[in-house]
């Protein structure tokens, strides 16, 4: 039995590297081989843009606002994230590469934090077209091997324990008894409060199953407010940072003292108060600290003053200056890391990244309990970075919903793509189904419901009682264009498609309720990025619609994301009855699960009807909501 879980992190471990090896080569494939155009179209290369705005941040970095100059300067396929590393670059005749991280980001604006503390407009007085690109950094893949390493040597009881549970998904010492009486919570219904209770009582691994709108995270801060009753100190992390500073903020927002870990560059505005670098700087000690540094710099400076030829004894004395400035550094340093230490131990929660898990004070520090939050998002040897570190670990995820995304066809079919909550949720006794949702209309609700949830989940009580206009009615509705010939197009540059005809059918949807939409949020998405393109571009030039409050983006960039109403185009319409990747139906539960009062859905049912999966939602929607042909639109 032991050697199971050796040859999982034996495959886990090839799996990482065969993935960092497929990400390096893309972007070096990318970079020597491509045209500017072609890493456009690819989302890794903004080009050329503008610099909107620049100022010093946190820490005394230099941020950057940029926007693309022209249509052509972005592609919708955007891979830019928050905390990704980048260049920004400027091509004259010596090009100038500032390394930096992205700090923000926007269908239409991006901010990078600059490795330098100089402005950039001393770059720019020669003149140059600029542009940003992402760059290939491998220490998460470093960071995530030396992990796996470290789990095959370790002797600690509870990380052993958890990774023989991961790797023959079976339960050993999963149970304690909750010692320390807890007060009711009236703001949580019965589900959320049995996940704590579980939680609580968990030994080493507990489940807390998500589905969207269930209030997860409201459950993770109550969760977490608790434990810090008879716990020192709860670790919390996410794999993306935007997840890490929503509980981070949430939790100060409760009283908590929260420390926000990692890098300040790769953190939001909104909760830069919250990291170590803001909280050393705004202590009452900083100001001796940086006293010292002045007078080290200082007494540096004096002694560089004296030159070659002079005597002995102004030898002597510059030595002693050196000395006396050596002394005055590691006094500050060592003023600093005691500062450090005060903030981290006066801390009662901690967060950050599940790979900002592997640095410096965070690796060396144990914990009773780690929370993990977005864990269907999380590859597993990432949460071992933190899990590695506590006694027990709480996930928390929903993976009905896409899982993360791996490059690597080897890596994938050595396990990477497989999730702790993949493995462990439904083997589990310490496993919770949130099961009332409060985001969406019961008939939005209730495909997803049927087809991913066996039905389990329920509506808030008053959800469907919406405002009586036009745009509330019919929440669910299917738009068939079958026979209308909308054949999709493919782009042979993006290896990507596209089907105009569906986004005009979309269109003059819209244009049915015009004067009711303007009071809404809503989004337009696809699985397509070439279709989320040509969707941007067709409203860009559109002024009817152009003023509305409208977000387009693929189904991947909006897992996690909400709106009142959202169209979703299939685009797939071709007389083979080929849908590539829409035969994966957690893309297609992310899709659904995202409108709060209306969903309209537009696809081609002929083409679609290959998997069965679809036929089953259009007669959902002839029971439950309205199916509607393409051709009652095509004579507006």
């Amino acid at each position: 039995m032991i050697e199971n879980w050796r040859v999982r992190i034996e495959n886990l471990s090839n799996a990482v590297e065969e993935e960092r090896a497929a990400e390096e080569a893309y972007y070096r494939n990318l970079s020597a081989s491509k045209s500017l155009k072609e890493r456009i179209h690819s989302g890794i290369l903004w080009y050329p843009v503008e610099i909107r705005r620049q100022h010093y941040t946190v820490g005394e970095h230099v941020e950057l606002e940029l926007i693309p100059r022209s249509s052509g300067s972005y592609s919708p396929n955007n891979s830019f994230r928050v905390g990704a590393s980048a260049i920004l670059f400027i091509n004259k005749a010596e090009r100038v590469e500032l390394k930096g991280t992205i700090s923000y980001v926007t269908r239409k604006k991006v901010r990078i934090v600059l490795g330098t503390d100089t402005l950039v407009k001393d770059y720019l007085l020669e003149g140059g077209g600029i542009g940003i690109e992402l760059i290939f950094d491998d220490r998460p893949y470093r960071i995530m091997l030396d992990t796996l390493q470290q789990i095959v040597r370790s002797k600690d009881i509870p990380a052993s324990e958890m990774k023989l549970m991961v790797a023959e998904k079976r339960t050993i010492n999963n149970r304690r008894e909750l010692t320390t009486h807890l007060p009711p919570n009236p703001n949580l219904n019965p589900s959320q409060l049995e996940a704590i209770q579980m939680a609580h009582q968990t030994n080493r691994i507990g489940i807390v199953h998500g589905p969207p709108g269930t209030g997860k995270t409201t459950t993770l801060v109550a969760l977490i407010k608790e434990l810090g009753t008879y716990e020192k100190k709860v670790l919390v992390a996410a794999p993306s940072n935007n997840a890490v500073d929503l509980l981070a903020r949430l939790l100060d927002e409760q009283g908590l003292r929260v420390l926000r870990m990692g890098n300040v560059t790769r953190m939001g505005d909104h909760i830069s108060q919250l990291s170590l670098d803001e909280q050393v700087r705004n202590d009452q000690e900083w100001q001796r600290i940086k006293q010292v540094k002045i007078e080290a710099e200082e007494a540096r400076r004096e002694a560089a003053k004296f030159k070659r030829k002079f005597g002995s004894q102004e030898r002597q004395n510059r030595g002693l200056m050196y000395k006396e400035a050596r002394q005055l550094r590691d006094w500050a340093r060592d003023l600093e890391d005691r500062l450090v230490d005060k903030i981290v131990g006066q801390s009662e929660v901690i967060c950050a990244t599940l790979v900002g898990c592997g640095s410096e004070p965070i690796k060396s520090m144990k914990f009773d309990t780690v929370i993990i939050d977005e864990g269907s998002q999380a590859l597993e040897p990432e949460c071992w970075i933190a899990m590695k570190l506590a006694d027990r670990v709480i996930i928390a995820g929903d993976h009905k919903q896409l899982p993360p995304t791996v490059k690597s066809k080897a890596a994938e079919e050595l396990g990477l793509r497989e999730t702790i909550l993949d493995r462990m949720t439904d083997c589990l006794e310490q496993s919770v189904l949130l099961n009332t949702q409060y985001r969406m209309h019961p008939v939005i609700m209730g495909f997803s419901n049927l087809l991913f949830y066996d039905g389990k989940l329920q509506s808030a009580a008053n959800i469907d009682q919406r405002p009586e206009l036009p745009v509330a009615k019919e929440p669910f509705t299917f738009i068939d264009t079958s026979g209308c010939g909308f054949d999709e197009s493919f782009n042979p540059e993006t290896r990507s498609r596209s089907n105009r005809q569906e986004y005009l059918i979309i269109r003059e949807h819209m244009l049915s309720m015009i004067n009711d939409l303007k009071s809404f949020e809503i989004g337009l998405i696809s699985p397509y990025s070439e279709q989320v393109r040509l969707i941007i571009q067709e409203i860009e030039e559109d002024e009817i619609l152009r003023p509305l409050d409208l977000d387009v983006n693929s189904i991947d960039g909006f897992q996690g994301q909400e709106k009142d109403i959202i169209y979703i185009s299939l685009v797939r319409s071709n007389e083979d009855g080929e849908i590539g990747f829409l035969k994966d139906l957690r893309r297609l539960n992310v899709a659904l699960t995202r409108a709060r009062i209306k969903l309209v859905v537009v696809g081609d049912l002929a083409t679609l009807s290959v998997e069965k999966t679809y036929l089953d939602l259009v007669e959902y929607v002839e029971q439950n909501g309205r199916y509607q042909s393409a051709w009652e639109y095509m004579a507006m």
